[in-house]
């Protein structure tokens, strides 16, 4: 069994224009979200063994609040997940080494819509920002990963945990 989990990073501020989009923070809703969803993923799963994540600083700092709430064994920043598309995803997520169990993978739209809608029956228009995707694969390899061998064990967009 092989797990997945998509999550885009948090709202951004364009308050400093002077900011490249790389180094853009995040917002305070970006900040909340952020403490929502990892709050509510760390309830549901309590292990993974590598987050690879974009190297912006949103999604970096998207990290810091998932890393502080669940126990994460190997962090990666890449340079290569900034605005990745989705068979570039794809590829990389299917060449990962199969000792390798759970993944999380934190990065940009429209690649990371784009890999749901490959890998599930959502059809999912847009993974709003903070949106997580939990996807079970029943396989023993990341290169046997497609829509038919995976099922979504949980959606949760930080809507759903407001009132």
């Amino acid at each position: 069994m092989k797990t997945l989990i998509i999550i885009r990073h948090s709202k951004s501020s364009w308050k400093n224009i002077n900011l490249s989009d790389q180094e853009r923070p995040l917002n305070k809703r970006g900040n909340i979200d952020a403490q929502l969803i990892s709050g509510f993923l760390s309830d549901v799963i309590s292990h993974i063994d590598v987050l690879h994540c974009s190297s912006s600083k949103r999604t970096r700092k998207t990290a810091y609040y998932f890393l502080e709430k669940i126990n994460i064994n190997h962090c990666k920043y890449d340079d290569e997940l900034y605005h990745i598309g989705s068979e570039s995803l794809l590829k990389i997520i299917r060449n990962y080494n199969n000792d390798i169990n759970s993944l999380m993978i934190i990065a940009h739209n429209p690649g990371l819509t784009n890999v749901v809608n490959l890998m599930t029956d959502l059809s999912l228009w847009n993974l709003p920002t903070t949106g997580m995707i939990g996807i079970n694969f029943n396989i023993d390899s990341w290169s046997k990963i497609n829509k038919d061998n995976g099922e979504v064990f949980c959606k949760k967009f930080p809507k759903d945990l407001k009132n």
